[in-house]
């Protein structure tokens, strides 16, 4: 046969079956030729029908067997992705972990390290502390150590005080007081009867070494009598009555010719004069108005408003308050301003004709006399004298005193009997 066989194609479905389509030649073919031939064909290809669809069978089952082998490929893959990497992300997950724990630890590591520094930086000091503490702690103990010594020996001497040491303590003791006495309240008459309490005492003890002090003693209370003394509370009592007198003082009055002028001046006629009178009388009252005669050599002011005169008494009343001060501080200065100035505002504007302000005035000038802070001899020659006579009487009583250590026996420790 000349005429070219078409074999049938086969095509691979995708889902692995095959199927087998004609060429458009070969179904032309067949229907152009005759039935004769399409009997012959057949008779012809028969034979190889079988041969073709073994080849086909064995190409499609290798195919298969390949996509298989790929499929488990394939899904071995994604199994060992989906298990080894998992894994993999797990541990790495877990070595994030482990160093992010080693980190924090390192860090608590440091800090545990740094405040391990500041502790040995802070105990640096620790050792010099100590042994300042121990040199503090060992000169206390010496302190007191030889305070107990000094008790103690204070002790053994009140133990062999009698009865002329405890009068001399006393006698002493009057001499400081009337010392403080003194200078506190400058209280002279308290000081001489305190020193001559204090002479008295060392009268009696009829000791020659007693003639020194009692010298003293007696000078100084001579010099005391001798100061001009002051009710000082009697001062200041007087000032507190004229600060009270104050306001029943009079107030000084113009004279009588200067409140007749005044009133003629102002005088208004009663009838009417001629013109010439009227005119004369005008001429002589300017004349007379040229004229004025001041019969106390001073300038006539008119009485006070009440406004000033309250102002006026105000002010005196508080000068007086001010010398009260300065008398019981002993400010000389300021006490003589302050009555000085009450005496100058009462001589102007009071009456000084009226009993009340002579009064006043010769109370005021009797306290003008006064000195506050007269000069006061303080009694140091009779405390030295004292005190020499104590340092001489002890030492008198120190070598009277048996020695008690040949006597009695002395037991001592062993480190007593080294040092």
């Amino acid at each position: 046969m000349t005429d070219k066989k078409e074999s049938p194609e086969t095509e691979l479905n995708p889902s692995g079956e095959t199927t087998t389509t004609a060429t458009p030649e070969s179904s032309t073919q067949h229907t152009n030729t005759p039935a004769s031939d399409t009997k012959a064909e057949h008779s012809s290809e028969a034979p190889q029908a079988p041969a073709n669809q073994s080849s086909n069978g064995k190409a499609l089952s290798g195919i298969a067997i390949a996509v298989g082998i790929a499929a488990l490929a394939l899904s071995g893959w994604q199994y060992y992705q989906s298990n080894f990497i998992a894994k993999s992300d797990t541990a790495l997950a877990q070595a994030q972990n482990k160093i992010i724990a080693l980190e924090q630890q390192i860090t608590r590591i440091e800090r545990t390290a740094q405040n391990g520094s500041e502790a040995i930086r802070k105990l640096a000091p620790l050792p010099q502390q100590v042994d300042a503490l121990t040199s503090r702690t060992a000169q206390a103990k010496q302190e007191s150590e030889q305070a107990l010594l000094d008790l103690s020996s204070k002790i053994n001497r009140l133990s062999n005080v009698n009865k002329d040491d405890w009068l001399l303590a006393e006698a002493e003791y009057l001499i400081r007081l009337a010392n403080q006495r003194l200078l506190l309240e400058r209280d002279t008459q308290s000081t001489i009867a305190l020193l001559e309490n204090a002479d008295d005492i060392l009268g009696n003890l009829k000791d020659p070494i007693m003639f020194e002090t009692r010298k003293a003693i007696a000078q100084d209370i001579q010099a005391l009598k001798s100061i001009s003394q002051f009710d000082l509370e009697g001062r200041y009592l007087q000032l507190a009555a004229l600060y009270d007198q104050v306001e029943a003082l009079p107030q000084r009055e113009p004279s009588q010719a200067w409140q007749t002028q005044q009133s003629s001046t102002t005088e208004v006629p009663a009838s009417a004069l001629s013109d010439i009178k009227a005119l004369a009388s005008q001429a002589w009252g300017g004349l007379k108005s040229l004229i004025v005669v001041n019969y106390n050599q001073k300038p006539i002011e008119p009485l006070l408003p009440p406004s000033d005169y309250q102002e006026l008494v105000t002010g005196i009343q508080l000068q007086i308050e001010v010398a009260q001060v300065a008398l019981l501080k002993g400010e000389k200065g300021i006490y003589d301003k302050a009555l000085e100035r009450i005496a100058r505002a009462v001589s102007e504007h009071f009456d000084p004709k009226s009993s009340t302000t002579t009064a006043f005035m010769t109370t005021l000038t009797s306290l003008q006399q006064v000195n506050p802070n007269p000069s006061i001899p303080l009694p140091r020659a009779s405390l030295q004298a004292m005190r020499q006579l104590m340092q001489t009487w002890q030492q008198e009583s120190e070598l009277q005193k048996p020695d008690v250590t040949e006597d009695a026996p002395v037991n001592n420790t062993p480190e007593e009997t080294l040092s």
